[in-house]
């Protein structure tokens, strides 16, 4: 009997599965035909907003033709890992969804979506209010699979060009989320980022890879809060970032109490960024503007094998502001740092801890190596290692290069700090070439 009910299970799916349509859009289209054929195309976004998807259909838009208006999918639209629903182009182009001062595509409490070969550009972070790309759930108990944006480019909106959010539930979220061959430029609050319900965790599973960030410089009427971010991920547990590069970040960010930085982590565990470049970022005015961040409630991650340089921030930052989930066991190790801090007295190395409560705890700072070159300053004196503070506790740094301009500092300290706060241990300093070993 139970084979019989397997038999029959498997003949509904595969006769599911045989029923893929693929839909094309284009400037010769008419809503009225069917849309499964490119001579009887549909011709606009608001035809493909009233329809719903099943897995493995596809939705196909002309490349190199532009289409007015903002895509919506909803829990309707629901593909699986193996049959994802995919939203593309077809032709040798992307298509370009001009979405002016609306979203590029909001998916509200969907999954087994792909979006790829597609640009979206919003109206400018001045008129646009919104996301670029934003995938959405308030679903309280459920968490979203499969989510992939890929060979896509967002410019131009208010908020993130990228925004993955679940912001309704400390449990549920997005996992298996992939992000890759994507460019997210001009945008006001970031380039690429997630979000969850603070202080949660609730996102699983994250993959970027092979994205560009540049030129998101921030959102010059937000002074409450930073804006101008790269990328910058949230409530995952299990992240990794490689291969991706962030410059010319930031420049408008008008917040004095906190500032942007290129490719940074916060609330997360568990986290990997690796293998990446961040440069000529800035900080608008007096805060960050770094190259990399392990930031606030983050536990296990580690910033491995990546370049930053020319930053008006810290090249790598560890920060714990005043947050309920406790900062620790997180690394910077086999980095490069050239010619960073530039603004406000930031270092290669840059620890900051908020008050007792909130201390940069059990971390490591390991084979890095630091050129403090201090070329091009806007203002202050960059340094080795800067210590905002005294709130660390059994932090090691270990086996790291610096050599320091003459019109530089090694280590940099508001307080003098105890060994038992911060430990040094076969650093290498040489002040413009000239071999020093120890802390002076």
């Amino acid at each position: 009997m139970k084979l019989w009910i397997y038999l029959i299970l498997f003949w509904f799916v595969s006769q599911q599965e045989s029923k893929k349509n693929v839909y094309y859009i284009n400037a010769n289209g008419n809503d009225e035909n069917d849309g499964l054929s490119i001579k009887t195309a549909w011709r606009s976004i608001e035809k493909v907003n009233l329809t719903t998807f099943k897995a493995g259909d596809k939705v196909l838009f002309e490349g190199g033709v532009i289409f007015k208006g903002s895509i919506l999918l909803d829990s309707l639209d629901n593909g699986t890992e193996r049959s994802p629903i995919i939203i593309s182009s077809y032709g040798t182009k992307p298509a370009i969804i001009q979405s002016d001062e609306r979203r590029g595509l909001f998916a509200y409490n969907c999954e087994g979506i792909r979006v790829s070969r597609l640009s979206f550009f919003g109206d400018g972070v001045g008129r646009n209010k919104q996301n670029g790309i934003e995938f959405y759930t308030d679903y309280v108990s459920k968490s979203l699979h499969n989510i992939e944006i890929d060979s896509c480019e967002v410019k131009g909106f208010h908020k993130y060009g990228i925004l993955i959010l679940g912001d309704k539930s400390d449990t549920s979220g997005y996992r298996d989320v992939r992000i890759t061959n994507t460019i997210a430029h001009e945008n006001g609050e970031a380039g690429i980022g997630s979000l969850a319900k603070y202080p949660a965790i609730p996102h699983k599973n994250f993959y970027l890879a092979f994205n560009k960030v540049f030129n998101n410089r921030g959102i010059p009427a937000k002074t409450h809060n930073h804006s101008g971010n790269g990328i910058v991920m949230a409530g995952i547990n299990d992240v990794l970032i490689e291969l991706c590069e962030a410059y010319e970040n930031g420049a408008d960010n008008r917040c004095i109490n906190g500032g942007p930085v290129g490719i940074w982590l916060w609330a997360c565990r568990e986290g990997t960024i690796q293998n990446c470049e961040s440069h000529h970022n800035h900080a608008g005015l007096t805060k960050d503007g770094g190259g990399f961040d392990i930031d606030g409630g983050s536990t296990n991650c580690v910033i491995r094998n990546c370049y930053s340089h020319d930053n008006e921030g810290a090249g790598y930052l560890f920060a714990q502001f005043n947050c309920p989930l406790k900062f620790r066991n997180n690394k910077i190790i086999d980095n490069i740092s050239q010619n960073d801090g530039l603004k406000n007295n930031y270092g290669s190395i840059t620890f900051w801890g908020d008050n007792e409560d909130n201390e940069i705890i059990g971390c490591e700072v390991r084979n890095n190596k630091c050129y403090v070159e201090a070329k091009n300053v806007v203002n202050g004196t960059p340094c080795g290692v800067r210590l905002s503070g005294i709130h660390f506790k059994g932090i090691k740094v270990l086996n790291n290069y610096f050599e320091i301009a003459a019109n530089a500092k090694y280590i940099f300290s508001d307080k003098e700090v105890s060994p038992d706060k911060v430990y040094y241990k076969n650093n290498t300093i040489e002040w413009g070439k000239k071999k020093v070993d120890g802390r002076k």
